[in-house]
Parts: structure tokens; C-alpha cells; sequence
């Protein structure tokens, strides 16, 4: 169908055996002439770090079946190369054909800084935005020139790392993943692996956090693209990673009958809720429980033992602009330990009898704890439970 074929395959080489730890695997891009001779030659391996993108024509197989579009085929698999060519401009990028889809790669310094990552991507992504419109515009303009519907989109694959140079061909595990990740992009749009690119740049905000289980490489934190994100897939295949939250407000009984109850003060250099009174919490850990993350967060945070009363807990949820939503889950607590509780990360560590509790106004804690919490000592008083063991 194309007068160069190219075809990738996973294989061991024999010439990469110095570099490469046994069992592994590498894609290796080989190119072949029409005759079908390897065209790879002998050349002496190189490692390089590179911004590998691969990019795939979604939809064709089965639209190139079409008598118009398969007369004309050559052409239209020309143009869309000539917009890739266009755009990723040699020899800043080197494209390499693969049937209705193509591999680009740009060598990048070893050293990138953070900043200068999250930039590389900024570009590249503002790049594939051009090569969308111009490929659309190629679409509009074959389908008008043959007679013949060219509804096609772009699918992406976008990674940064290592990889072995040998001659004029690549190969390597980013290749493999890279590769991976461009099949992943379904029904169109973008994947970047987020391990390699883990800030977003302004051109990418509208990707969303995944984590996605590829075949032969495992689970690879990712950004997508919206309109992949939406799709349906198996919880075999897809590791979504929403942040949780749990709290804990430690609560114990005086001396006097009375109950009493600990609150820290965030400090007044906090972002999010500046000097306002919380109990004690936050992030739950990969593969972590409720109970066993508040237990942990009063430990690291307050440095005191609490046992987690887990019949009392309620929801509640951390709402600011721009911010994704973080649910959350918040426990009463008792204290099991005679420690003083204390905190590098609070400005103040209080303890308030209940009545004075209920007494303060509900704006001088986070959120909408002050109600939460008030909710959670009417139900425990209900059952009649008593503190003390």
C-alpha cells in the first residue's frame, strides 16, 4: 500500500545484549525498502534521552476499504505525513512513517529541569494542536478532491526517557510503552505518561488524571484527554486516583462528666483555610483504610494514639474554586495515649470543653466542621456509650 513499509516489532536483539538486562524488552523500529530487505545496517548502539511521540490516523483501516479512498490511499497517507513534516520540523524532530501512523523523536538533554519538562510538553502539545486543525483541513480537503467522507481523527502517545539509538532506528522500553500508550488513545486524543511529565503546562489543563494498566508494561500514571477519559473502560484496565481525605476529632471525657474535645489551629500561612480550627487529618494512603489513615495522621501530625470510633464518622467534602473536588470521611475519636498533643505545622493545639465547643461560631473552623462534628457527639450521646473504658 506505501512504497516504504515499516513495521515495529517486540524482540530481543542480539546487539543490544550489553545494554540490555535479560528478559527485558525492547521495540525495536526497523525499516525495510520495498523489497523488503532490512535497511537497519550495523551501527554501534547509542543511549539517548528523547520526547517520544507516537501518532496514529483512527478510524482508517476500515475507511480505507472504500474503492475511492483505496485508489487514492498513497495520497492521503502522503499529506498527512507532509503535515507532520510541517510541523514537527527536521532536524529539531526526526519522523519516521509506520503505515497510517508515524514516530517522532526529539533528543533532549539528560538534565532537564522540572520547569523545563513541564515547558517541553507545553510545546509539544501546542504542536499536535496545529497538526489537528491542519489534519482536518487535509480531511476536508480529500473528501472533496475523491468523492468520499474522510471522518478520521488523531490518537497520541507522549512519554520522555531513554532510549537506544542505532543508526537511522530507535529501540527501547519508552518506544514499547510510548507505543502502548498512543493504542490507549481512544476514540481520539492524548496520553502522556505523567511519571515523565508530572506538572501540567497551561496547554494541558484540560487533561485529567488517570492510571492505566498497558499490557506487558503494568500500571502507567497518565494524562488523557477528555474525550478519552469519558470511555468506558474496565476496572482491569483503569486505576482511577481521586484524592480522599479522613479526619478525626479526638474527643474524651474530664473529670467532671463533662466531654472535651482537641482542635489545632491551622497557621496563618496555610493557603487553604488560614487560621481556622480543624481536627486532624488529610490524604489517604495507596491501599491504606479509613481508620488506620486517621490513626496515622494523629500520630505524624498531633503525636498522640487515638482509637478510632468507627461507628461515628459522617461525610464531607473540600470544595474551592479550581480545585478538584476531595471527598472525605471524619471520625470521633478518643485519645488512648497520656500524651500532650502538639504540632510543628499548627500554630496553636486547644482543648475545649463541649458546651464552650457548641458556644464558638461555626466560622472560626474549616469548613462545615463545627455542624459535622456537633452531628457526630449528639448521635454518640444517643446510644448512651461511655467513654471510659
Amino acid at each position: 500500500m506505501l512504497n516504504d513499509l515499516v513495521h515495529a516489532d517486540t524482540l530481543m536483539q542480539q546487539r543490544h545484549a550489553a545494554s540490555t538486562p535479560a528478559g527485558s524488552e525492547r521495540l525495536i523500529v526497523t525499516f525495510t525498502d520495498a523489497s523488503g530487505r532490512d535497511a537497519q545496517g550495523v551501527s554501534m548502539a547509542e543511549d539517548m534521552t528523547v520526547l517520544a511521540i507516537f501518532v496514529d490516523v483512527r478510524g482508517f483501516t476500515k475507511w480505507s476499504e472504500a474503492n475511492e479512498v483505496f485508489i487514492n490511499l498513497d495520497s492521503f497517507v502522503e499529506g498527512f505525513f507532509n503535515v507532520l513534516r510541517r510541523r514537527f520540523r527536521f532536524p529539531e524532530f526526526q519522523l519516521k512513517p509506520l503505515g497510517d501512523g508515524a514516530l517522532l523523536v526529539r533528543q533532549i538533554p539528560d538534565d532537564l529541569s522540572s520547569k523545563d519538562v513541564t515547558r517541553l510538553l507545553g510545546r509539544a502539545l501546542n504542536v499536535i494542536g496545529q497538526v489537528e486543525k491542519d489534519f482536518a483541513r487535509h480531511c476536508t480537503e480529500f473528501s472533496g478532491r475523491v468523492g468520499h467522507a474522510a471522518d478520521l481523527s488523531l490518537g497520541w502517545g507522549i512519554v520522555r526517557g531513554k532510549v537506544i539509538k542505532v543508526g537511522e532506528d530507535w529501540a527501547g522500553h519508552n518506544l514499547n510503552k510510548c507505543s502502548r500508550l498512543c493504542n490507549e488513545a481512544r476514540p481520539f486524543g492524548i496520553v502522556v505518561d505523567r511519571d515523565d511529565f508530572p506538572e501540567l503546562p497551561p496547554e494541558g489543563k484540560s487533561l485529567i488524571k488517570q492510571v492505566r494498566r498497558l499490557r506487558g508494561v503494568g500500571d502507567v500514571p497518565v494524562w488523557v484527554s477528555a474525550e478519552i477519559a469519558s470511555q468506558f473502560i474496565p476496572r482491569e484496565r483503569l486505576r482511577e486516583e481521586p484524592e480522599v481525605h479522613v479526619a478525626g476529632t479526638c474527643v474524651n471525657e474530664g473529670s467532671n462528666g463533662e466531654l472535651n474535645l482537641i482542635f489545632a489551629r491551622r497557621s496563618s500561612e496555610r493557603r487553604l483555610f488560614p487560621g481556622k480550627l480543624e481536627g486532624c487529618g488529610g490524604q489517604l494512603r495507596h491501599s491504606e483504610s479509613f481508620t488506620d489513615g486517621v490513626r496515622r495522621h494523629f500520630r505524624l501530625e498531633l503525636g498522640i494514639d487515638v482509637e478510632v470510633l468507627q461507628d461515628f464518622h459522617t461525610l464531607y467534602e473540600i470544595r474551592e474554586p479550581n480545585e478538584p473536588l476531595i471527598p472525605g470521611l471524619r471520625f470521633l475519636c478518643k485519645q488512648i495515649d497520656s500524651r500532650e498533643p502538639a504540632s510543628a505545622n499548627h500554630s496553636e493545639i486547644i482543648r475545649v470543653s463541649e458546651k464552650q465547643f457548641r458556644d464558638m461560631s461555626a466560622s472560626d473552623f474549616v469548613g462545615d466542621l463545627k455542624h459535622e462534628v456537633i452531628s457526630l457527639l449528639d448521635r454518640y450521646k444517643a446510644t448512651d456509650h461511655n467513654l471510659r473504658r
